[in-house]
């Protein structure tokens, strides 16, 4: 019966993606890429390119791979559908500068978000453009350079975060979900540095706080993935709880905001206070509508802009946060990962002061290996960096394919991340891949950056923050924190796997965490106690 039920659904859905793919190709005349660019995915069989879409749903890792195995690393771009049924183009390393260093003029992400990321079907009351320009500059100008300014606030909040989520049973071993303990760290967290206190500690916006960015990523994965007439039609379920929980969320962040701003701005001087985070934000915003970004520094406008900066960080961090603990929980014992994290954390942290200096997490070249290593095995997105040619005329890669106007051009990310040729053994996780140990001219061990490289430092090779003027703005926000997150837990407690490493699973192009997986946890005693 079972069977049968999931027969005819699966037909009806093939037929739907069939009725969707003539319509697109007849409403839309979707950009095509000349027959001598291969296609990969596509079956000889009935509704060939309904069911290659369909399969990018659930199996796009076995489709990127075999491209990838098959051109793209002999340096041949070929085409995948993607489940909207759209063409895509994805690139081979040796194209990768060029197509960082290529304008919005030519080639955008705009459109790509609005179609893959379901933007312009979500009600999230905000306009992309501009709100992009505020996350970069946010993220670039303020987070990135008062890094330091921030470090105690996140050390205390990751602090309470870690005790109250792990506990301090010293006795037992507690099973924890990875993926919801990870949660009640990272999101508390980030509402601290946003919001300051006490309103970063306020349940009341943790939760709406939450609950929106669980409604907006569902929105983006799921509703993102569709073909356009399928997400007319399901993005109205979405946009119920997605908008229920903007309003409850705003009622809370608008007075704050108005507040913040009737105070006014402070001298650089007073710049630690950590509510002046809003005003940071109303500055960036008043300076944008000088430079012609923006129209209004409305409160409302701040504080949806402060909500879509959540998104961006807490999503992704999380999802960081949650494979890098199992990375370490499941590495090999004879690699006896946490006893050196630990071992570098007591060095690196030798007093609670430390915790505030910016030098003392860049001397962590260990655990910046594990989270590069974490993010090279585990990237966020599978393919990525999308954009869309816009020149009327389409474009030209630098070997002579050519790419129609509004066709979509991309990156294999994790083909070129299991790589043979950048990287050694790429199908197995290596935590201290980046670090090797040399002999200083006294005849001493020193730990050394493999080729220099650092976690928050993006190549054609390394992808896991993206590439070029694009890269995530905030990735050096991102791994302080998980730095702090990981020098906390090595220290304070035990942790082990509770079965074999789970694999990885994707929605389209979204490599999501095992969200079910529990690991062991256990305070340390320590000399202290």
């Amino acid at each position: 019966m079972e069977t049968s039920i999931f027969v005819r659904v699966s037909v009806l859905l093939l037929f739907l993606y069939r009725f969707t793919y003539a319509l697109k190709r007849v409403l839309r005349h979707s950009a095509i890429f000349p027959e001598y660019v291969p296609i990969v995915g596509v079956r000889k069989q009935v509704l060939s390119i309904p069911r290659a879409s369909f399969r990018q749903l659930t199996n796009g890792i076995t489709t990127l791979l075999d491209g990838y195995h098959q051109f793209a690393q002999h340096g041949q771009p070929f085409v995948v559908y993607d489940p909207s049924a759209q063409q895509e183009l994805l690139l081979p390393v040796k194209h990768l500068k060029w197509f960082s260093e290529q304008p919005d003029s030519k080639l955008s992400s705009y459109g790509v978000r609005q179609e893959r990321h379901a933007l312009n079907y979500l009600n999230t009351g905000i306009e992309l453009s501009t709100t992009m320009h505020f996350i970069e500059r946010i993220s670039g100008d303020r987070l990135a350079r008062n890094l330091h300014l921030m470090q105690q606030p996140m050390h205390d909040e990751i602090r309470r975060c870690v005790d109250a989520v792990f506990g301090k049973n010293k006795e037992d071993w507690t099973a924890l979900n990875v993926y919801d303990s990870l949660q009640d760290i990272v999101m508390p967290t980030m509402s601290r540095i946003f919001l300051g206190l006490p309103l970063g500690r306020d349940p009341r916006v943790i939760t709406a706080l939450r609950r929106y960015i669980m409604a907006l990523g569902l929105g983006t994965i799921f509703v993102g993935e569709l073909p356009r007439v399928l997400k007319v039609m399901v993005a109205p379920l979405v946009n119920l709880p997605l908008a229920y929980y903007q309003r409850k969320t705003l009622s809370i962040l608008i007075p704050v905001v108005e507040r913040q701003m009737a105070q006014g701005t402070t001298s650089d001087g007073d710049e630690v206070e950590e509510l002046s985070f809003i005003r940071q934000c109303a500055k960036i915003s008043e300076k944008s509508i000088l430079g012609g970004v923006g129209n209004a520094s409305q409160p409302e406008i701040i504080a949806k802009w402060i909500m879509s900066l959540a998104f961006a960080g807490a999503s992704s961090t999380v999802i960081q946060a949650t494979n890098l603990i199992l990375d370490i929980a499941n590495s090999p014992k004879g690699l006896q990962v946490s006893k050196r994290l630990r071992q570098e954390a007591e060095a690196t942290l030798p007093s609670d002061e430390d915790w505030c200096k910016a030098a003392s997490f860049t001397k962590q070249i260990l655990a910046d290996s594990v989270i590069r290593e974490s993010l090279r095995y585990h990237p966020i997105l599978i393919k990525g960096l999308t954009k869309e040619v816009v020149p009327s005329a389409g474009m030209q890669l630098p070997d002579g394919t050519q790419m129609p106007k509004g066709s979509w051009v991309g990156v294999p990310v994790l083909g070129i991340h299991r790589d043979k040729r950048y990287y050694a053994n790429p199908d197995v996780y290596e935590p201290f891949r980046f670090v090797k140990a040399r002999s200083s001219k006294e005849g001493l061990k020193t730990l050394a950056w493999e080729d220099e490289l650092e976690a928050a430092k993006p190549t054609t090779t390394y992808l896991g923050f993206g590439y070029g003027r694009h890269a995530c703005p905030g990735r050096w926000f991102a791994v302080l924190m998980l730095k702090m997150i990981i020098a906390y837990v090595s220290l304070n407690y035990d942790i082990e796997a509770t079965g074999p490493p789970p694999k990885m699973k994707v929605i389209g192009d979204a490599a999501l965490p095992p969200m079910s997986t529990t690991i062991k946890v256990r305070r340390r005693r320590l000399a202290r106690d």
